[in-house]
Protein backbone atom coordinates (compact mmCIF):
# COMPACT_ATOMS: atom_id res chain seq x y z
CA UNK A 1 0.00 0.00 0.00
CA UNK A 2 2.81 2.30 1.03
CA UNK A 3 4.56 1.78 -2.43
CA UNK A 4 1.30 2.33 -4.29
CA UNK A 5 1.48 5.88 -2.70
CA UNK A 6 4.61 6.55 -3.71
CA UNK A 7 3.76 5.21 -6.78
CA UNK A 8 0.96 7.71 -6.85
CA UNK A 9 3.07 11.05 -5.89
CA UNK A 10 5.57 9.91 -8.54
CA UNK A 11 2.95 9.95 -11.20
CA UNK A 12 1.41 13.30 -9.90
CA UNK A 13 4.59 14.69 -9.75
CA UNK A 14 5.73 13.94 -13.28
CA UNK A 15 2.50 15.02 -14.83
CA UNK A 16 2.95 18.70 -13.61
CA UNK A 17 4.64 20.36 -16.71
CA UNK A 18 6.54 22.79 -14.49
CA UNK A 19 8.34 19.81 -12.78
CA UNK A 20 9.86 18.74 -16.19
CA UNK A 21 10.90 22.38 -16.85
CA UNK A 22 12.49 22.21 -13.37
CA UNK A 23 14.70 19.02 -14.47
CA UNK A 24 14.94 20.40 -17.88
CA UNK A 25 16.65 24.10 -16.34
CA UNK A 26 18.98 21.55 -14.23
CA UNK A 27 20.09 19.05 -17.29
CA UNK A 28 20.29 22.19 -19.39
CA UNK A 29 22.46 24.32 -17.24
CA UNK A 30 24.22 21.20 -16.05
CA UNK A 31 25.49 20.18 -18.88
CA UNK A 32 26.57 23.67 -20.07
CA UNK A 33 28.29 24.53 -16.87
CA UNK A 34 30.51 21.28 -18.01
CA UNK A 35 31.02 22.26 -21.57
CA UNK A 36 32.23 25.84 -20.20
CA UNK A 37 33.79 24.44 -17.51
CA UNK A 38 36.05 22.52 -19.17
CA UNK A 39 36.15 25.16 -22.29
CA UNK A 40 37.87 27.27 -19.97
CA UNK A 41 40.97 24.57 -18.68
CA UNK A 42 41.08 23.35 -22.42
CA UNK A 43 42.21 27.33 -23.05
CA UNK A 44 44.76 27.57 -20.26
CA UNK A 45 46.14 24.32 -21.36
CA UNK A 46 46.53 24.93 -24.46
CA UNK A 47 48.37 28.56 -23.50
CA UNK A 48 50.68 26.40 -21.18
CA UNK A 49 51.15 24.14 -24.09
CA UNK A 50 52.28 27.25 -26.00
CA UNK A 51 54.53 28.58 -23.63
CA UNK A 52 56.25 25.51 -23.60
CA UNK A 53 56.67 26.08 -27.23
CA UNK A 54 57.72 29.68 -26.90
CA UNK A 55 60.09 29.27 -23.97
CA UNK A 56 62.43 26.75 -26.30
CA UNK A 57 62.04 28.83 -29.01
CA UNK A 58 62.63 31.94 -27.04
CA UNK A 59 65.82 30.40 -25.55
CA UNK A 60 67.07 29.59 -29.10
CA UNK A 61 66.60 33.07 -30.08
CA UNK A 62 68.34 35.00 -27.00
CA UNK A 63 71.27 32.56 -27.80
CA UNK A 64 71.53 33.30 -31.19
CA UNK A 65 71.26 37.56 -30.48
CA UNK A 66 73.16 37.78 -26.74
CA UNK A 67 75.25 34.42 -26.56
CA UNK A 68 78.46 36.41 -26.57
CA UNK A 69 77.52 37.73 -23.33
CA UNK A 70 75.89 35.21 -20.61
CA UNK A 71 75.18 37.75 -17.89
CA UNK A 72 73.18 39.26 -21.25
CA UNK A 73 71.24 36.36 -22.00
CA UNK A 74 70.07 35.24 -18.62
CA UNK A 75 68.86 39.24 -18.26
CA UNK A 76 66.39 38.18 -20.89
CA UNK A 77 66.11 34.78 -21.08
CA UNK A 78 62.97 33.49 -19.17
CA UNK A 79 62.11 30.50 -17.57
CA UNK A 80 58.49 29.40 -16.61
CA UNK A 81 56.38 27.41 -14.11
CA UNK A 82 53.08 26.61 -14.77
CA UNK A 83 50.25 25.66 -12.15
CA UNK A 84 48.90 22.65 -14.33
CA UNK A 85 44.98 22.40 -13.55
CA UNK A 86 43.98 18.74 -12.87
CA UNK A 87 40.82 17.43 -14.29
CA UNK A 88 38.85 18.85 -11.27
CA UNK A 89 39.45 22.38 -12.63
CA UNK A 90 37.04 21.61 -15.20
CA UNK A 91 34.25 21.04 -12.55
CA UNK A 92 34.89 24.08 -10.05
CA UNK A 93 37.19 26.88 -12.04
CA UNK A 94 37.05 28.28 -8.66
CA UNK A 95 39.84 31.77 -8.84
CA UNK A 96 41.41 29.97 -12.17
CA UNK A 97 40.48 33.24 -13.66
CA UNK A 98 41.94 36.00 -11.59
CA UNK A 99 45.26 34.25 -10.36
CA UNK A 100 47.93 33.56 -12.19
CA UNK A 101 48.18 30.00 -13.49
CA UNK A 102 51.26 30.35 -15.72
CA UNK A 103 54.31 32.30 -13.94
CA UNK A 104 57.48 33.07 -16.57
CA UNK A 105 60.71 35.08 -14.26
CA UNK A 106 64.27 35.87 -15.34
CA UNK A 107 67.12 35.55 -12.61
CA UNK A 108 66.77 39.13 -12.26
CA UNK A 109 64.36 40.67 -8.66
CA UNK A 110 61.32 37.59 -8.76
CA UNK A 111 59.32 40.17 -6.47
CA UNK A 112 59.00 42.14 -9.66
CA UNK A 113 58.02 38.99 -11.61
CA UNK A 114 55.81 36.89 -9.36
CA UNK A 115 52.24 39.03 -9.78
CA UNK A 116 52.20 39.91 -13.27
CA UNK A 117 49.29 38.43 -14.65
CA UNK A 118 47.47 38.73 -18.03
CA UNK A 119 45.12 41.79 -18.46
CA UNK A 120 41.48 40.83 -18.20
CA UNK A 121 38.29 42.66 -19.38
CA UNK A 122 36.63 43.50 -15.54
CA UNK A 123 33.46 42.70 -16.44
CA UNK A 124 33.81 39.06 -17.64
CA UNK A 125 35.63 39.08 -14.41
CA UNK A 126 32.55 40.41 -12.62
CA UNK A 127 30.41 37.91 -14.54
CA UNK A 128 32.79 34.89 -13.55
CA UNK A 129 32.83 31.48 -15.38
CA UNK A 130 29.90 29.01 -15.61
CA UNK A 131 31.02 25.45 -14.35
CA UNK A 132 29.29 22.78 -12.84
CA UNK A 133 30.03 23.97 -9.13
CA UNK A 134 27.89 26.96 -10.30
CA UNK A 135 25.01 24.78 -11.10
CA UNK A 136 24.96 23.06 -8.14
CA UNK A 137 25.34 25.78 -5.67
CA UNK A 138 23.00 28.66 -7.27
CA UNK A 139 20.62 26.81 -8.89
CA UNK A 140 19.84 23.65 -7.84
CA UNK A 141 18.55 25.58 -4.52
CA UNK A 142 15.80 27.45 -6.49
CA UNK A 143 14.65 24.32 -8.45
CA UNK A 144 14.42 22.74 -5.23
CA UNK A 145 12.74 26.00 -3.47
CA UNK A 146 9.99 25.74 -6.84
CA UNK A 147 9.57 22.28 -6.11
CA UNK A 148 8.47 22.27 -2.36
CA UNK A 149 7.71 25.56 -1.43
CA UNK A 150 3.82 25.23 -1.66
CA UNK A 151 3.64 20.97 -0.65
CA UNK A 152 1.38 22.15 2.40
CA UNK A 153 0.18 25.61 1.75
CA UNK A 154 -1.61 24.33 -2.17
CA UNK A 155 -3.48 21.65 0.33
CA UNK A 156 -4.99 24.27 2.38
CA UNK A 157 -5.64 26.78 -0.03
CA UNK A 158 -7.80 24.08 -2.23
CA UNK A 159 -9.20 23.13 1.04
CA UNK A 160 -7.88 19.33 0.87
CA UNK A 161 -5.99 20.05 3.20
CA UNK A 162 -9.34 20.10 5.91
CA UNK A 163 -10.86 16.78 4.37
CA UNK A 164 -7.30 14.94 4.90
CA UNK A 165 -7.01 16.33 8.28
CA UNK A 166 -10.73 14.78 9.39
CA UNK A 167 -9.97 11.89 7.39
CA UNK A 168 -6.41 10.47 9.18
CA UNK A 169 -4.42 11.09 11.80
CA UNK A 170 -1.33 11.11 9.64
CA UNK A 171 -2.14 13.82 7.33
CA UNK A 172 1.75 15.00 7.43
CA UNK A 173 2.66 11.45 5.87
CA UNK A 174 1.15 13.06 2.82
CA UNK A 175 3.21 15.97 3.11
CA UNK A 176 6.29 13.84 3.38
CA UNK A 177 5.96 11.31 0.72
CA UNK A 178 5.49 14.40 -1.54
CA UNK A 179 8.29 15.98 -0.31
CA UNK A 180 10.39 12.56 0.00
CA UNK A 181 9.76 11.81 -4.28
CA UNK A 182 11.11 15.37 -4.69
CA UNK A 183 14.03 14.79 -2.72
CA UNK A 184 14.61 11.42 -5.04
CA UNK A 185 14.01 13.68 -8.45
CA UNK A 186 16.63 16.10 -7.36
CA UNK A 187 19.11 13.91 -5.62
CA UNK A 188 18.97 11.56 -9.35
CA UNK A 189 19.18 14.83 -11.35
CA UNK A 190 22.57 15.87 -9.29
CA UNK A 191 24.18 12.14 -9.09
CA UNK A 192 22.93 12.15 -12.94
CA UNK A 193 25.39 15.67 -13.32
CA UNK A 194 27.97 13.54 -11.43
CA UNK A 195 27.84 10.59 -13.68
CA UNK A 196 28.22 12.87 -16.86
CA UNK A 197 31.05 14.92 -15.12
CA UNK A 198 32.69 11.58 -14.35
CA UNK A 199 32.99 10.87 -17.77
CA UNK A 200 33.05 14.29 -19.69
CA UNK A 201 36.14 15.19 -17.71
CA UNK A 202 37.45 12.15 -17.38
CA UNK A 203 37.51 12.29 -13.04
CA UNK A 204 39.03 9.49 -11.84
CA UNK A 205 36.79 7.34 -9.42
CA UNK A 206 39.18 8.53 -6.37
CA UNK A 207 38.26 9.80 -2.92
CA UNK A 208 37.99 12.92 -4.20
CA UNK A 209 34.88 12.19 -6.33
CA UNK A 210 33.42 10.56 -3.33
CA UNK A 211 34.02 13.58 -1.31
CA UNK A 212 32.42 15.77 -3.99
CA UNK A 213 29.82 13.68 -3.79
CA UNK A 214 28.78 13.62 -0.68
CA UNK A 215 29.35 17.59 -0.11
CA UNK A 216 27.28 18.34 -2.81
CA UNK A 217 24.24 15.99 -1.48
CA UNK A 218 24.53 17.02 2.34
CA UNK A 219 24.10 20.96 0.45
CA UNK A 220 21.28 20.17 -1.40
CA UNK A 221 19.84 18.52 1.78
CA UNK A 222 20.09 21.01 4.17
CA UNK A 223 18.07 23.21 1.42
CA UNK A 224 15.59 20.77 1.87
CA UNK A 225 15.69 20.90 5.10
CA UNK A 226 15.28 25.25 4.92
CA UNK A 227 12.42 24.63 2.58
CA UNK A 228 10.47 21.99 4.94
CA UNK A 229 11.21 24.36 8.33
CA UNK A 230 9.32 27.43 6.10
CA UNK A 231 6.43 24.60 4.68
CA UNK A 232 6.01 23.58 8.69
CA UNK A 233 5.32 26.84 9.63
CA UNK A 234 2.17 26.30 7.95
CA UNK A 235 1.98 30.17 5.90
CA UNK A 236 0.57 30.89 2.53
CA UNK A 237 2.36 29.94 -0.53
CA UNK A 238 3.08 33.42 -1.46
CA UNK A 239 4.87 33.99 2.12
CA UNK A 240 6.62 30.65 2.00
CA UNK A 241 7.66 31.58 -2.00
CA UNK A 242 8.87 35.18 -0.69
CA UNK A 243 10.55 33.73 2.37
CA UNK A 244 12.48 30.94 0.39
CA UNK A 245 13.87 33.70 -2.18
CA UNK A 246 14.87 36.17 0.67
CA UNK A 247 16.62 33.00 2.20
CA UNK A 248 18.34 31.98 -1.01
CA UNK A 249 19.49 35.49 -2.12
CA UNK A 250 20.74 36.39 1.17
CA UNK A 251 22.77 33.01 1.37
CA UNK A 252 24.23 33.08 -2.17
CA UNK A 253 24.63 36.78 -3.21
CA UNK A 254 24.17 39.30 -0.36
CA UNK A 255 25.93 37.38 2.61
CA UNK A 256 29.47 36.42 0.42
CA UNK A 257 29.21 40.10 -1.33
CA UNK A 258 29.14 41.56 2.36
CA UNK A 259 31.65 38.93 3.87
CA UNK A 260 34.01 39.82 1.06
CA UNK A 261 33.81 43.34 1.32
CA UNK A 262 34.44 43.11 5.34
CA UNK A 263 37.53 40.94 4.17
CA UNK A 264 38.92 44.21 2.23
CA UNK A 265 38.31 46.41 4.95
CA UNK A 266 39.40 44.39 7.91
CA UNK A 267 42.58 42.88 5.99
CA UNK A 268 43.83 45.79 3.82
CA UNK A 269 46.94 44.62 2.14
CA UNK A 270 48.65 48.15 1.79
CA UNK A 271 52.12 46.08 1.81
CA UNK A 272 51.79 44.83 -1.76
CA UNK A 273 52.18 48.23 -2.92
CA UNK A 274 55.30 48.78 -0.53
CA UNK A 275 56.67 45.40 -1.79
CA UNK A 276 56.90 46.81 -4.82
CA UNK A 277 58.51 50.02 -4.00
CA UNK A 278 60.90 47.89 -2.12
CA UNK A 279 61.83 45.57 -4.46
CA UNK A 280 62.77 48.21 -6.98
CA UNK A 281 64.16 50.59 -4.16
CA UNK A 282 66.44 48.01 -2.96
CA UNK A 283 67.81 47.46 -6.24
CA UNK A 284 67.72 50.93 -7.91
CA UNK A 285 69.27 52.83 -4.70
CA UNK A 286 72.77 50.45 -5.11
CA UNK A 287 73.69 51.62 -8.26
CA UNK A 288 74.73 54.64 -6.24
CA UNK A 289 76.41 53.27 -3.73
CA UNK A 290 79.78 51.37 -3.11
CA UNK A 291 79.45 48.21 -4.47
CA UNK A 292 80.37 46.65 -0.54
CA UNK A 293 76.99 47.83 0.45
CA UNK A 294 75.82 45.27 -2.42
CA UNK A 295 78.00 42.28 -2.13
CA UNK A 296 78.86 42.44 1.98
CA UNK A 297 74.71 41.39 1.96
CA UNK A 298 74.71 39.08 -1.12
CA UNK A 299 77.83 36.94 0.44
CA UNK A 300 76.35 36.53 3.90
CA UNK A 301 73.17 35.84 1.93
CA UNK A 302 74.75 33.37 0.09
CA UNK A 303 78.55 32.46 1.56
CA UNK A 304 78.90 29.99 -1.16
CA UNK A 305 79.15 31.91 -3.55
CA UNK A 306 82.54 33.46 -2.11
CA UNK A 307 84.76 31.31 -3.93
CA UNK A 308 84.04 33.27 -7.29
CA UNK A 309 86.43 35.83 -7.83
CA UNK A 310 84.41 39.19 -7.65
CA UNK A 311 86.23 42.20 -10.44
CA UNK A 312 85.75 44.96 -7.92
CA UNK A 313 87.83 47.04 -10.36
CA UNK A 314 85.41 46.86 -12.69
CA UNK A 315 83.14 49.65 -13.34
CA UNK A 316 80.03 47.18 -14.51
CA UNK A 317 79.87 43.27 -13.85
CA UNK A 318 76.78 41.20 -14.27
CA UNK A 319 78.38 39.80 -10.80
CA UNK A 320 77.38 42.83 -9.34
CA UNK A 321 74.40 43.49 -11.09
CA UNK A 322 72.90 40.33 -9.91
CA UNK A 323 73.75 40.43 -6.72
CA UNK A 324 71.68 44.22 -6.76
CA UNK A 325 69.27 42.37 -8.34
CA UNK A 326 69.21 40.25 -4.79
CA UNK A 327 69.43 43.09 -2.78
CA UNK A 328 66.04 44.24 -4.09
CA UNK A 329 64.42 41.01 -2.57
CA UNK A 330 65.74 41.03 0.48
CA UNK A 331 65.30 44.57 1.18
CA UNK A 332 61.71 43.74 0.10
CA UNK A 333 61.36 40.47 2.52
CA UNK A 334 59.43 42.65 5.47
CA UNK A 335 56.49 43.26 3.30
CA UNK A 336 56.39 40.40 1.26
CA UNK A 337 55.90 38.40 4.92
CA UNK A 338 53.41 40.81 5.64
CA UNK A 339 51.36 40.20 2.68
CA UNK A 340 51.46 36.29 3.42
CA UNK A 341 50.08 36.83 6.72
CA UNK A 342 47.24 39.08 6.01
CA UNK A 343 46.37 36.85 3.50
CA UNK A 344 47.18 33.87 5.82
CA UNK A 345 44.53 35.74 7.81
CA UNK A 346 41.81 36.37 5.73
CA UNK A 347 41.99 32.86 4.86
CA UNK A 348 41.68 31.32 8.56
CA UNK A 349 38.87 34.03 9.26
CA UNK A 350 36.85 32.84 6.04
CA UNK A 351 37.28 28.93 7.70
CA UNK A 352 35.87 30.26 10.42
CA UNK A 353 33.21 32.33 9.72
CA UNK A 354 32.16 30.33 6.55
CA UNK A 355 31.26 27.43 9.14
CA UNK A 356 28.18 29.21 9.57
CA UNK A 357 26.82 29.50 5.92
CA UNK A 358 26.69 26.82 4.00
CA UNK A 359 26.77 28.31 0.42
CA UNK A 360 30.48 29.38 1.34
CA UNK A 361 31.43 26.59 3.12
CA UNK A 362 30.18 24.23 0.00
CA UNK A 363 31.80 26.69 -2.28
CA UNK A 364 35.27 26.45 -0.50
CA UNK A 365 34.99 22.66 -0.61
CA UNK A 366 34.49 22.39 -4.20
CA UNK A 367 37.22 24.66 -4.96
CA UNK A 368 39.33 22.93 -2.44
CA UNK A 369 39.16 19.53 -4.16
CA UNK A 370 39.39 21.05 -7.78
CA UNK A 371 42.68 22.71 -6.83
CA UNK A 372 40.95 26.13 -7.58
CA UNK A 373 41.23 28.11 -4.13
CA UNK A 374 43.77 30.98 -3.06
CA UNK A 375 45.60 28.09 -0.63
CA UNK A 376 46.85 25.91 -3.97
CA UNK A 377 47.76 29.89 -5.54
CA UNK A 378 49.62 30.58 -2.37
CA UNK A 379 51.33 27.32 -2.69
CA UNK A 380 52.13 27.44 -6.47
CA UNK A 381 54.01 31.32 -5.62
CA UNK A 382 55.89 29.16 -3.04
CA UNK A 383 57.06 26.53 -5.92
CA UNK A 384 57.82 29.97 -8.21
CA UNK A 385 60.16 30.94 -5.65
CA UNK A 386 61.89 27.53 -5.29
CA UNK A 387 61.93 27.45 -8.59
CA UNK A 388 63.64 30.64 -9.38
CA UNK A 389 66.23 30.56 -6.34
CA UNK A 390 66.83 26.77 -7.85
CA UNK A 391 67.84 28.46 -11.09
CA UNK A 392 69.56 31.13 -10.04
CA UNK A 393 71.94 29.11 -7.86
CA UNK A 394 72.35 26.78 -10.85
CA UNK A 395 73.23 29.68 -13.17
CA UNK A 396 75.59 31.95 -10.70
CA UNK A 397 78.83 30.27 -11.00
CA UNK A 398 78.33 30.50 -15.15
CA UNK A 399 78.03 34.00 -15.31
CA UNK A 400 80.35 35.02 -12.40
CA UNK A 401 83.19 32.94 -14.32
CA UNK A 402 82.04 34.40 -17.82
CA UNK A 403 81.78 30.95 -19.02
CA UNK A 404 80.63 30.29 -22.37
CA UNK A 405 76.96 29.79 -22.87
CA UNK A 406 77.72 26.27 -24.71
CA UNK A 407 79.36 25.15 -21.60
CA UNK A 408 75.83 25.75 -19.69
CA UNK A 409 72.34 23.16 -20.02
CA UNK A 410 70.34 25.97 -20.22
CA UNK A 411 69.27 24.34 -23.81
CA UNK A 412 67.68 21.72 -21.93
CA UNK A 413 65.16 23.73 -19.66
CA UNK A 414 62.17 23.79 -20.62
CA UNK A 415 58.23 24.72 -18.79
CA UNK A 416 57.53 22.97 -15.48
CA UNK A 417 54.55 22.22 -14.52
CA UNK A 418 53.82 22.26 -10.62
CA UNK A 419 51.24 19.88 -9.56
CA UNK A 420 49.71 19.37 -5.37
CA UNK A 421 51.61 17.27 -3.41
CA UNK A 422 48.45 16.62 -1.73
CA UNK A 423 44.89 15.99 -1.82
CA UNK A 424 42.73 17.87 0.42
CA UNK A 425 40.02 17.00 2.43
CA UNK A 426 36.71 18.65 3.14
CA UNK A 427 35.50 16.64 6.48
CA UNK A 428 35.45 20.40 8.13
CA UNK A 429 32.86 21.07 4.85
CA UNK A 430 30.75 18.54 5.34
CA UNK A 431 30.36 18.48 9.06
CA UNK A 432 29.19 22.69 9.04
CA UNK A 433 26.51 21.88 6.18
CA UNK A 434 25.76 18.60 8.16
CA UNK A 435 25.20 20.44 11.55
CA UNK A 436 23.47 23.15 9.90
CA UNK A 437 21.19 20.48 8.10
CA UNK A 438 20.48 18.93 11.15
CA UNK A 439 19.47 22.29 13.23
CA UNK A 440 16.83 22.68 10.80
CA UNK A 441 15.39 19.70 10.57
CA UNK A 442 15.26 20.12 14.48
CA UNK A 443 13.62 23.36 14.11
CA UNK A 444 11.09 21.45 11.72
CA UNK A 445 10.60 18.90 14.15
CA UNK A 446 9.69 21.19 17.16
CA UNK A 447 7.09 22.73 14.53
CA UNK A 448 5.15 20.17 13.33
CA UNK A 449 4.88 18.88 16.76
CA UNK A 450 3.12 22.32 17.70
CA UNK A 451 1.46 22.29 14.33
CA UNK A 452 -0.19 19.01 15.96
CA UNK A 453 -0.55 20.02 19.18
Amino acid sequence: MKKNRYQLEFKLFFRSSSSWIGIFVLLITGFAGLYFGKTFIARQEAVIEKAAILQKKNTLKNIEHFGDDIGLLFFHNKFTLANAPDNWAAFANGQRDINPYLISVTMLGLEGQLYDTDINNPVGLLLGNMDLSFVFIFLFPLVIIAFTYNLLSEQKESGIWSLLRAQTNQSFQVIWQKFLVRVAVIFSVALLLLLAAMFYLALPQDVTLLSVTVLILLYLSFWFAVSFFLISLGKSSNFNASALIAVWVLLCIVIPASFNLFLTRKYPVPEALQNVINQREGYHEKWDMAKDVTMKPFFKHYPQLKKYPFPEKKTFSWYWYYAMQQMGDDQALASRLAIEKKLASRQDFTDVFAFFLPTIQTQLGLNKMAGSDLATHLEFQQAVRKYHEQIRLHFYPAIFLNRDVNDTDIKDYKLEKYNRQQIPHVWINMLSVSLLTMVMIGATALNLKRFNS
